[in-house]
C-alpha cells in the first residue's frame, strides 16, 4: 500500500478561500456563461446602432454602350426601437444579470461549505496533536507505572488490564480521529483540480507545465 497522504496540508488558503475556489469546476463553467452573456449584450447594444454601408461597382460594357459606374448606399431603419431594438438589450441584459447572480450564489455556497470543512479539518489536527503529545503518552506512562507495581509485587493485575484497556482506547480515537480528518482533507482536496494542487504547492513549476 502507498504510504500516508499529506492530510496536513491542503489548496486554499483560509485568507483567500474566494479566489482560490474561482478556479472550481463549476465555479469556472458559470464563469464563461456570464462572459457568453455579457457578449450577447454586448452584440444586442451593437446591433441598435445604425450600420451604414456602401457599395461601389464599375461594370464595363460593349461598344455599343458606354461603362457604367454605380455607387449605393444602404441605410438601415431602425423601427419602433423602444419595443424591438431596447426590449432585446434588456432581455440580454437580463440574462448576463442572472447568469452573474448564479455565480455568486454558487460560490458563496462552496466559500461556506469551504469554511466549515477547513474547520473541522483544524480542528481534527488539533485534537490529534493532544492525543499524540498529551493525552496518549499519559496513558502510556500509567501502563507502565501499573506494570512496574505489578512486577513489584505492589499492584495487581486487575490495575494492569485497566491502563493497558484505557491506552488501547486512546490508541483507537487517535487512529479514528486521523481517519476522519482525513476524510475531510480529501472532501477538500476533492474541490480542486490536479492541476490546481500544483499550482498551490508550486507557482513556478505549474506555470512552466502551462
Amino acid at each position: 500500500l502507498a504510504g500516508e497522504p499529506a492530510f496536513k496540508t491542503v489548496p486554499f488558503n483560509n485568507h483567500a478561500i474566494d479566489e482560490d475556489l474561482k478556479r472550481h469546476p463549476e465555479i469556472a463553467m458559470l464563469q464563461r456563461q456570464v462572459e457568453v452573456a455579457d457578449t450577447d449584450t454586448l452584440i444586442a447594444k451593437a446591433n441598435k446602432q445604425t450600420d451604414w454601408s456602401v457599395e461601389f461597382a464599375f461594370q464595363e460594357r460593349g461598344p455599343a454602350f458606354s461603362n457604367m459606374v454605380s455607387v449605393g448606399i444602404a441605410i438601415p431603419l431602425q423601427w419602433d426601437q423602444k419595443n424591438r431594438q431596447d426590449r432585446e438589450v434588456a432581455a440580454k441584459a437580463a440574462l448576463a444579470d442572472r447568469a452573474r447572480a448564479q455565480q455568486d450564489d454558487a460560490l458563496r455556497n462552496h466559500v461556506a461549505e469551504v469554511r466549515s470543512m477547513l474547520n473541522e479539518w483544524e480542528n481534527g489536527l488539533e485534537r490529534i496533536t493532544r492525543y499524540e503529545r498529551e493525552l496518549l503518552p499519559l496513558a502510556q506512562a500509567r501502563t507502565q507505572a501499573a506494570l512496574a507495581a505489578y512486577r513489584g509485587g505492589k499492584g495487581d493485575l486487575n490495575a494492569v488490564l485497566a491502563a493497558r484497556k484505557n491506552e488501547i482506547e486512546m490508541r483507537t480515537q487517535v487512529l479514528q480521529l486521523n481517519a476522519d480528518t482525513a476524510r475531510t482533507w480529501a472532501q477538500l482536496n476533492f474541490l480542486m483540480p490536479a492541476e490546481e494542487h500544483a499550482a498551490h504547492d508550486d507557482p513556478a513549476a505549474a506555470k512552466e507545465a502551462k
